[in-house]
């Protein structure tokens, strides 16, 4: 198995594609891109659910993960000027041992209970952040790593790295630029690690390269459209939306959670 062919991510449900279906795919990379140009994280907690709406998960996720990819490395010439890399490669390093040990944490517990467990995290850190949480300064190396491991802990578990990380940075003493710079090189190198992963699993063939090429496009614009509003607020409202954002994932997990034990 490689994946489904090129023409499976044209399709509806009942095997049809449908020009609102097309243009509702494109509005949904559109939409993760720019909050991603905007925050510098996101992309994949935006679009994986919105394209789950027109395909199946198999589909929508080695999608917005080789979207996110080339994404990556569209911003990664602008991003390492102003990135923090002392804290990214401690957090790196974390992500790397901590991936695999949040896989095998997943073939023993459930799905439900991995779920709920990190929207209960998740929801924890987001109250601590909403509280103004920040520290004087950064945490040391082995503390980062500490996060770079919870981060892979939860990648393995849920593909979901994000929380850990951008609550590390959101607390941390740096400006904004940085934060958003370090955020956007982190997640490029957690995109290459989830593809990987995915071509592992043979979710990640040449059927997914035409619909990465017709999204590149839009995700570059909608890249630059963020980046653009994030400039012209001076980094007004970066630590507000990305709480928000996180506020939500924690929501929808522990939601979800409740639901599947109920």
């Amino acid at each position: 198995m490689t994946g489904p062919g090129w023409s499976a991510y044209l399709e509806v449900s009942d095997g049809t594609g449908t020009p609102l279906m097309l243009a509702a795919t494109a509005g949904a990379i559109l939409a993760a891109a720019v909050l991603r140009g905007f925050t510098g994280f996101g992309f994949a907690l935006a679009a994986v659910p919105l394209l789950g709406l027109f395909m199946p998960p198999s589909r929508a996720v080695p999608l917005a993960i080789g979207l996110q990819l080339c994404g990556g490395l569209i911003d990664f010439r602008s991003a390492r000027r102003l990135c923090h890399w002392p804290s990214v490669r401690w957090l790196i390093a974390g992500a790397v041992l901590g991936s695999p040990l949040g896989t095998l944490a997943l073939a023993s517990a459930s799905a439900t209970v991995a779920r709920l467990a990190i929207g209960l995290i998740c929801a924890a850190g987001t109250v601590l952040l909403a509280l103004g949480t920040r520290w004087r300064v950064l945490p040391g190396g082995p503390a980062t790593v500490a996060v770079g491991l919870a981060s892979g802990l939860f990648n393995g578990l849920a593909a979901m790295p994000g929380p850990p990380v951008v609550a590390y940075y959101l607390a941390a003493p740096l400006a904004p630029e940085r934060v958003r710079a370090s955020l956007l090189v982190f997640f490029l190198a957690a995109s290459a690690t989830g593809a990987l992963s995915l071509w592992i699993a043979r979710l990640l063939g040449p059927g997914l390269l035409v619909p990465v090429a017709l999204g590149v496009p839009l995700m570059f614009a909608g890249s630059w459209a963020g980046q653009r509003l994030f400039r012209r607020a001076a980094g007004c409202g970066h630590r507000a939306m990305s709480i928000a954002i996180l506020a939500s994932v924690a929501t929808v997990s522990c939601l979800k959670a409740l639901f599947d034990l109920m």
